[in-house]
C-alpha cells in the first residue's frame, strides 16, 4: 500500500471530522436570556376552535430575579393576576405559577416560547386549557416599558401592617421591577370575596424615597394617582414601605417570595 496515499487519507478524514465538529458547535447557539424588566402588552392573537381574533387590553408583565407577575382586567372573569417562578432555557421561559388573585397555586408549569424583538418580545402559548374545558392558542406581542433595576426588585408578600393589623383573610402580593410595580390583594367583605389589582410606574430617589404613579387598576380613579413612599431594605428578604393616608403614617412590611 502506498504510505503517502494512506497518510493523505487519514488527513482528509481528520479535516472532515474537525469540520463537522465545528459545524455542530456553530449550530448550538445559546439564545440570550430575556432582559429583566417591565413589559406592556401591545396585542394578543387568540386561536380557539379554528377562529382567530386579536384582542387589545391594558396588561403588564414584569420579569425580575427569576420571578414573574402579570395583571389585567379580563372582560369575562374580572381581575386576572398571577405570579411565580420564571426560569429561562434557551428561548423558552418556564413559568411556574405559585399564586394568583384567588390564592396559592401548586403543580402548574408552562413552557412559554419567547422570540425577542427590537421593541420587546413575542410570547407563544399553545394548548392553554381552562377549567371549563376550553383550549386555545395565544400569541402575545409585548413592548419594553423599562429595564431599570433597583434594590427592591422582586416578588414580595405582605407580612404585616401598622398601626392597623391585617385581618386574617387579607392577602397581598407586590412585584417591583423595570421601574414599575404590580400589586394584587384579596379579602372578604360582607361575606363576599373581594379581589383587586393595580400597576404603575415607580421612581426611586435618594435615601429610600420613591414615588408610585398609578396606571391601571380594578379600582375606579386609580389612574394618575400618586403615592410618596419611604422604603427600607431590611435585609435580602424583607423590606418596608411607609406612606401617609388621611394624615396617618402607615407602614407595610413585605417578605420575598
Amino acid at each position: 500500500m502506498n504510505v503517502k496515499r494512506l497518510m493523505l487519507g487519514f488527513a482528509v478524514l481528520l479535516l472532515v471530522a474537525c469540520s463537522n465538529e465545528e459545524a455542530s458547535v456553530a449550530t448550538i447557539t445559546e439564545i440570550p436570556a430575556l432582559p429583566d424588566g417591565a413589559y406592556l402588552l401591545k396585542d394578543v392573537e387568540v386561536t380557539e376552535s379554528g377562529e382567530v381574533s386579536v384582542l387589545l387590553r391594558d396588561q403588564i408583565k414584569i420579569y425580575t430575579n427569576n420571578r414573574f407577575m402579570f395583571a389585567f382586567m379580563h372582560k369575562e372573569r374580572g381581575v386576572d393576576a398571577g405570579a411565580g417562578i420564571a426560569t429561562w432555557k434557551n428561548g423558552i421561559m418556564i413559568e411556574e405559577p405559585i399564586v394568583n388573585h384567588n390564592g396559592p397555586l401548586e403543580g402548574l408549569s408552562f413552557d412559554v416560547a419567547i422570540e425577542q424583538t427590537d421593541s420587546g418580545f413575542i410570547q407563544s402559548i399553545k394548548g392553554l386549557k381552562y377549567e371549563d374545558g376550553r383550549s386555545l392558542d395565544m400569541i402575545e406581542t409585548w413592548d419594553t416599558a423599562s429595564t431599570d433595576v433597583s434594590p427592591f426588585d422582586g416578588l414580595w408578600q405582605l407580612e404585616s401592617a401598622r398601626p392597623t393589623a391585617l385581618s386574617n383573610d387579607f392577602a397581598e402580593i407586590k412585584m417591583i421591577g423595570g421601574g414599575h410595580f404590580i400589586w394584587t390583594n384579596r379579602f372578604m367583605l360582607d361575606g363576599e370575596r373581594q379581589k383587586n389589582f393595580g400597576f404603575g410606574k415607580i421612581d426611586f430617589g435618594s435615601d429610600g424615597q420613591a414615588t408610585e404613579v398609578g396606571m391601571i387598576s380594578s379600582i375606579d380613579g386609580y389612574t394618575g394617582t400618586q403615592r410618596d413612599l419611604s422604603m427600607t431594605l431590611i435585609d435580602d428578604n424583607h423590606f418596608s414601605q411607609t406612606f401617609t393616608m388621611n394624615g396617618t403614617a402607615i407602614t407595610h412590611r413585605y417578605k420575598r417570595m
